[in-house]
């Protein structure tokens, strides 16, 4: 073995009784590809410097600085180096490890995780461990990188739940844009969701309360109308959700800085010079 390398021997007596350690290495000697080799264990793997390739029976992937990625029993594999590559890595079995992974989506087609620089750090202090407390520390990485992709994948899954949120509010709205009694309230209470927590994500996202936004889209539908033809104000006030025409001209103006009658005139006079 290159004696830059470092492996770490965990005792039989140090496993515990749902993730059992078999090894934590540091590698450092550059790999050439000489086709897929299968194992009998689970590994963990931190790219430490470098970069390489990983082949599986899948393709082949590139592995960088600060990638973390998984091998699998019985899934031939080989890694190759291309650019002065170093990575560590733990084996391990249990019944506990498969429930994670499970949890996470780690599996065959989904088994390369970019940019976790942070992990680095835990990384490399672990490997220099006494030999006592090497089933310890090797037991803490594997956890303790779990725990980062669990972190980074929830905050993926709640950024996605809150878009899907926001784009119920915003259909809701346009499906229902010319009911007079479209308000937060009602909005909340057919989506089933709390009032303050509607309101408060919808503006971290689109940067305007719901209120505004309703407002918005009927001037908006309102112009819509008065390129149709739309002429009537009273009848564009109702199909825009207006209960008043009065109130419908004073936020038109508030919005388009013009009342709606000089808008539709505009409107008139443009078409008019285009069919000249």
């Amino acid at each position: 073995m290159d004696e830059k390398n470092i492996c770490l021997f965990v005792p039989d007596g140090s496993e515990n009784e749902k993730l059992h350690i078999i090894n934590f290495v540091l590698e450092t000697e550059q790999k050439k590809f000489n086709g897929l080799t299968p194992q009998s264990v689970y590994q963990m793997y931190y790219v430490k410097n470098g970069s390489g390739i990983l082949h599986t029976s899948r393709g082949k992937q590139t592995i960088t600085e600060g990638d973390i990625f998984f091998t699998f029993p019985s899934s031939p594999f080989a890694i190759e180096s291309v650019k002065d590559l170093e990575y560590m890595y733990v084996s391990y079995l249990g019944t506990r490890a498969n429930k994670i992974y499970e949890s996470l989506g780690i599996n065959r087609n989904n088994c390369l995780f970019g940019d976790y620089f942070e992990a680095g750090d835990f990384w490399e202090s672990s490997i220099n461990v006494t030999k006592e407390a090497s089933a310890l520390r090797a037991e803490s990485v594997i956890l303790y990188t779990f725990s980062l992709i669990a972190e980074r994948t929830l905050r993926h899954i709640d950024a996605k739940a809150s878009d899907d949120v926001v784009l119920l509010i915003k259909k809701y709205i346009d499906d229902n844009l010319s009911d007079t009694e479209l308000s937060l309230t009602q909005i909340s209470h057919e989506l089933s969701y709390n009032q303050k927590y509607l309101s408060s994500l919808f503006k971290k996202k689109m940067e305007i309360g719901i209120s505004e936004y309703i407002s918005t889209v009927r001037i908006q539908h309102a112009c819509t109308l008065m390129e149709q033809g739309f002429t009537s104000i009273k009848d564009i006030a109702s199909l825009c959700g207006f209960k008043d025409a009065l109130y419908f001209s004073k936020v038109f103006k508030d919005k388009m800085k013009k009342p709606p009658k000089e808008h539709i005139a505009e409107i008139k006079a443009h078409n008019s010079n285009t069919k000249g």
